[in-house]
């Protein structure tokens, strides 16, 4: 916190004697997304309301990203991973397809993947921070850029696409709490517990980043007070997950960062027909979850479609679903906007990312969520706890049967159906990313 202190007063200090209607426009925000499709479009649309409000901003995210953030009309700097290509090694496909059964597993694996590319990641970070004025940062790289902004003077801001401070509300602990629809002391000691684990996923990043500027070594309560005080602005909506009475007011929950499809995209002919063939298809896919075994996931999500006697989209995604011989009710799709597809679905089957998970709340459809790792059980949980979804699978759950289950609720339970539109009017009618720009100009500059 001394650290944003002392960046928000040089800003001041600087600012001041620069014209009023000039102000705004000279801070460079730099906005870092490490992650996949899921976690770098909101933050995009992020990025596309603060350039909108003066801000010169640059996003940097995995370097197979660029098209996305130049689409956008940001300018983009590389982080030098490919995303997509390390999440379908064999280590990646092990920890988002075989340890959604064992929670310990896939700490050990995502712990090694971050010690992998730890080189790597931390190079970008010295060298996308030395221009910028202000970081908003997502949590694998928060860490090593709060060490940084202090090191440097630069303020630093948590994004968060769900919620990370630990608090007695168990609806707002993503790691399945003792109490998880009441609140008690107990869920926020046990948020410690998680973190402290956490911890060994974060520490050789962050300590190589503290010993390339010569800061001592930090370690678990660093680590805390990292997650739980510095300013934060809360990529989604009270209306999914009110604000936990503990929260101090250094976190800003501000609806979900939207922005509609670009222009530039439209349908192949091929999807428009296969949606004006019938009744309202539903939706299947697991977004970048990388599939050990496509060919098989696809025929699982086919049979099942065909037992719930439904039509179907199925997203090929970073898993690369195949199918040999598709029927004429299921549709193969390589890519469509959420924004514009998911509004025309029955339903929407997804892997629980907070991303898709946002995008599926705010169509107004049912959805269902089947959870490979991370935070997607307590999306999960949420959505079928909210009255909105059915209830949530784990990946290594899944059958022909349990799934058909789920559509056929998503389609013909008529109170789903009317709770999923109504807090899809709540969600449209929010103006998220105008509350997070303000939100970001009462932290940088409160006064």
């Amino acid at each position: 916190m001394v650290a944003v202190a002392i960046g928000c007063n040089r800003l001041h200090a600087e600012t001041d004697q620069i014209h009023p209607a000039r102000k705004a426009l000279y801070m460079k925000i730099l906005l870092v997304a490490f992650g996949s499709h899921g976690d770098v479009q909101p933050i995009i649309s992020l990025g596309k309301g603060l350039h909108e409000a003066g801000y010169e901003v640059v996003l940097a995210a995995g370097e197979d990203f660029q098209q996305h953030v130049e689409g956008a009309g940001l300018t983009f700097r590389s982080i030098d991973v490919n995303i997509e290509a390390m999440i379908k090694t064999d280590l990646g496909k092990e920890w988002l397809d075989g340890s959604s059964h064992n929670p310990l597993q896939e700490l050990a694996n995502m712990r090694q993947m971050a010690e992998e590319n730890a080189e790597a990641i931390n190079r970008t970070l010295f060298r996308v921070t030395a221009d910028a004025d202000v970081i908003i940062s997502g949590l694998l790289t928060l860490p090593s850029l709060v060490a940084i902004g202090q090191a440097h003077n630069k303020p630093v801001i948590a994004s968060w696409l769900s919620p990370f401070p630990v608090t007695r509300d168990g609806r707002a602990i993503i790691q399945q709490p003792p109490f998880p629809h009441r609140t008690s002391i107990l869920n926020r000691l046990y948020g410690y517990v998680v973190y402290a684990i956490f911890w060994g996923v974060f520490d050789k990043l962050t300590n190589q980043t503290h010993q390339q500027l010569g800061l001592p070594s930090v370690g678990r309560s660093d680590f805390f007070r990292v997650i739980n005080q510095t300013p934060s602005i809360c990529g989604f909506s009270e209306w999914v997950i009110p604000r936990p009475a503990d929260w101090g007011p250094q976190h800003h929950i501000t609806g979900y960062w939207y922005s509609p499809a670009s222009d530039a995209w439209s349908p192949s002919p091929e999807l428009r027909a296969f949606l004006d063939a019938g009744e309202p298809p539903v939706y299947m896919g697991f977004g970048s979850m990388a599939s050990k075994n496509p060919q098989a996931t696809a025929q699982l999500m086919i049979d099942a479609l065909q037992q719930a006697n439904q039509r179907g989209i199925i997203l090929t995604g970073w898993g690369d679903l195949k199918a040999d011989d598709l029927p004429e009710s299921v549709f193969l799709l390589d890519y469509a906007p959420h924004s514009w597809l998911f509004p025309q679905m029955a339903g929407v089957v997804h892997h629980g990312g907070a991303g898709t998970t946002a995008a599926a709340l705010r169509a107004g459809v049912p959805s269902m969520i089947v959870a490979h790792m991370g935070d997607q059980p307590y999306w999960g949980q949420r959505v079928f706890d909210l009255g909105v979804g059915a209830a949530p699978l784990r990946r290594h759950t899944l059958t022909t049967e349990k799934l058909a289950e789920g559509i056929t609720t998503l389609v013909t339970d008529r109170q789903m159906r009317q709770e999923a539109a109504r807090l899809g009017e709540h969600l449209q009618s929010e103006t998220g990313v105008a509350n997070a720009v303000a939100a970001v100009k009462s932290i940088v500059r409160p006064n």
